[in-house]
C-alpha cells in the first residue's frame, strides 16, 4: 500500500478543520499546502487568488497556512458566482463522457447533481472563512461570473493561482485575464484539468495560442485529475477595464458633457504615493493643467457630493479647492449658493474656463468665484453674506497640516447644521481634517470611493447611504481606524 500523503501535523491539523467545506482530494489539499510553503520559503510576492471556491475549504486551507507560518499579512481573491455554475459548453464533459448539464440534471443521481451544480451561497462562505481568523480586510470576495467580475477586479501581482471553475470559457478567461499576473516562482494549480475536458482544453488554447506571450510550463500530476505548474517568466501587467460608477440612490445630471478636457488617464502612470491606482473606476484630470497631474474626483465621488448636498438647496455652500469646477458644478447644481475658493482663480483665462462650465449647468443656486487663499481667507468670503455655511467641501491642500487648518478655519463659519466633506482620506494628512470635525464632535462616515470620502455632520441633517462598488478595495489603511 503506498503511504499515506500529507502526514505532517502541520498539514493534519489544518486538513480537519477545511475538509467538510471543500470537494478536493487529500492530495490536492496538500499540494496547495506545499505550494503555499513554498511561495513563502522563496519569498514569492503577491495574493492568493482562487477562481470557483464552492464553500471555501481550498481559501480555508489558504488563510490558515498563511496564519500559521506567520504571514497574514497577503490578500486572498475569492472569485465564484456564489450561486452554482455557469452554463456549460459543448466541450464541458466530465471524464467519462457525461454532459455537465446532462449530470446537474441528475443524470447520475441528486448527489452528484448538486456537487456539479457547486452551490454555496455568499454569507456562508464568508462565515466559514470568518472562522480562520483571519483579517477578512486582507480576503476579498467577488461575487458574478469570472468572464465579467475578472476583467474590472485588480489583484495587482498574483503568487498563487488556482482555478476550480471547471467549464471552459470561464477557465480560459481567468488564464487570459489572470495568468499574466502571476509573479515569476508564482504556482498555479488547476484543480479539475484531469476530470474536466473543457478546463484541460482550456489550458492547452491559451498556452498554443500564437499571441500568448507565455511558455505552457510542466503540469506535474497531482492526483488523477489536479495538475500545478510553477512560472518561469516574468509578470507582465495587471491592466484592467475602467468605468464609471454612480451609487444606487446618489445619480446626479450628466456634467461630463461640461468637461470636454477632462479625459481618462493611466493612474499607474502618476507618482503620488496615496492614489489608489488599483481600484477600477477611471481616473480622469484635465488636459489645460500644466505640472504635476491632478486628478478629478471621480464620478462616483461627484455624485456623492451632489447626493449629500441636495438638502441644502437654497443655502450656502463653501468649496475649497476649485480646480477646473468639476465637483463645484455638481454642488452647483444640487442647489447650492456656491462660494468657490482656489487661487488659480487669479488667472483669467482659468477664472473664465471654470464660469464657461459652471454657466452651463442647469440650478436653482449661484455661484462666485474667490481667489483667496485657504485658510487666512475664508473669514473674509464667509462674511461676504450674512448666512453661514450649511455645507463645505475641503479639497484644497493636501499636504502637512493645511487640511486639518483649513477644517479648523471653516468650524468657525457653520450653521447650526451642516456637513462638511473631504476628498483623499487615503492620506493621512487629509485625514487630519476630517479628525478636527470629529473631535468637535461631528459624527463622520466614510465613504468607500477610488479616494475615500470623508463625511462630518451635526444637527438636522441626513447622510445617504452608500452602496459601494464591490470591486473597490477595503479601507485598511491604519490612519482611518478612527473614523470606522
Amino acid at each position: 500500500m503506498p503511504p499515506k500523503i500529507g502526514t505532517e501535523p502541520e498539514f493534519q491539523t489544518l486538513w480537519d478543520k477545511v475538509q467538510p467545506y471543500t470537494m478536493t482530494s487529500r492530495e490536492r489539499g496538500y499540494a496547495l499546502w506545499c505550494a503555499i510553503n513554498t511561495i513563502l520559503d522563496n519569498e514569492t510576492p503577491g495574493a492568493f487568488v482562487e477562481c470557483g471556491v464552492w464553500r471555501g475549504g481550498s481559501s480555508m486551507l489558504i488563510a490558515l497556512t498563511l496564519l500559521q507560518r506567520g504571514a497574514g499579512h497577503r490578500d486572498i481573491y475569492m472569485f465564484d458566482t456564489f450561486e452554482g455554475m455557469t452554463e456549460a459548453g459543448e466541450v464541458d464533459v466530465d471524464v467519462d463522457g457525461h454532459h455537465a448539464d446532462a449530470l446537474m440534471e441528475g443524470i447520475r443521481g441528486d448527489k452528484l447533481a448538486e456537487l456539479v451544480k457547486a452551490a454555496a451561497g455568499i454569507d456562508g462562505v464568508r462565515a466559514a472563512m470568518e472562522s480562520t481568523g483571519y483579517d477578512m480586510r486582507r480576503i476579498r470576495m467577488i461575487k458574478g461570473d469570472v468572464r465579467e467580475t475578472l476583467k474590472v477586479t485588480q489583484t495587482l501581482g498574483i503568487a498563487l493561482l488556482r482555478l476550480d471553475t471547471d467549464f471552459y470559457d470561464s477557465t480560459l478567461e481567468e488564464l487570459r485575464v489572470l495568468y499574466p499576473r502571476l509573479n515569476k516562482g508564482g504556482i498555479l494549480i488547476i484543480d479539475d484539468f484531469g476530470h474536466w475536458h473543457g478546463a484541460r482544453l482550456a489550458v492547452q488554447d491559451y498556452f498554443a495560442d500564437p499571441e500568448c506571450p507565455f511558455t505552457k510550463p510542466m503540469l506535474w500530476a497531482i492526483d488523477y485529475t489536479g495538475r500545478g505548474a510553477v512560472k518561469i517568466e516574468e509578470q507582465t501587467g495587471a491592466g484592467i477595464e475602467r468605468y464609471d460608477y454612480v451609487p444606487p440612490g446618489m445619480e446626479p445630471p450628466d456634467l461630463l458633457p461640461l468637461f470636454p478636457f477632462a479625459e481618462a488617464q493611466n493612474p499607474w502612470k502618476i507618482g503620488w504615493q496615496y492614489l489608489r491606482k488599483q481600484t477600477p473606476h477611471i481616473w480622469r484630470s484635465d488636459t489645460r493643467h500644466t505640472g504635476h497631474a491632478t486628478g478629478n474626483a471621480s464620478a462616483e465621488e461627484a455624485a456623492c457630493l451632489y447626493a449629500v448636498a441636495r438638502q441644502f438647496e437654497g443655502r450656502r455652500g463653501l468649496e475649497i479647492g476649485t480646480h477646473f469646477g468639476w465637483t463645484a458644478a455638481h454642488l452647483l447644481a444640487a442647489g447650492l449658493r456656491l462660494d468657490c475658493m482656489d487661487p488659480a482663480i487669479a488667472d483669467p483665462e482659468r477664472k473664465a474656463q471654470i464660469s464657461e462650465a459652471l454657466d452651463g449647468v442647469k440650478t436653482t443656486g449661484s455661484y462666485r468665484l474667490w481667489s483667496s487663499l485657504s485658510p487666512a481667507g475664508v473669514k473674509e468670503v464667509r462674511d461676504s453674506a450674512e448666512e453661514p455655511y450649511s455645507f463645505a467641501f475641503i479639497d484644497g491642500d493636501h499636504d502637512g497640516e493645511a487640511p486639518a487648518d483649513d477644517a479648523r478655519e471653516v468650524l468657525n463659519h457653520l450653521a447650526p447644521d451642516a456637513v462638511v466633506m473631504f476628498h483623499d482620506l487615503t492620506s493621512p494628512h487629509v485625514a487630519k481634517g476630517l479628525a478636527v470635525m470629529q473631535d468637535a464632535g461631528f459624527k463622520v462616515r466614510l465613504y468607500n470611493t477610488m479616494q475615500i470620502m470623508g463625511v462630518a455632520w451635526r444637527g438636522n441633517v441626513t447622510i445617504p447611504e452608500h452602496v459601494v462598488d464591490p470591486n473597490v478595495p477595503p479601507m485598511m489603511a491604519g490612519h482611518l481606524k478612527r473614523f470606522l
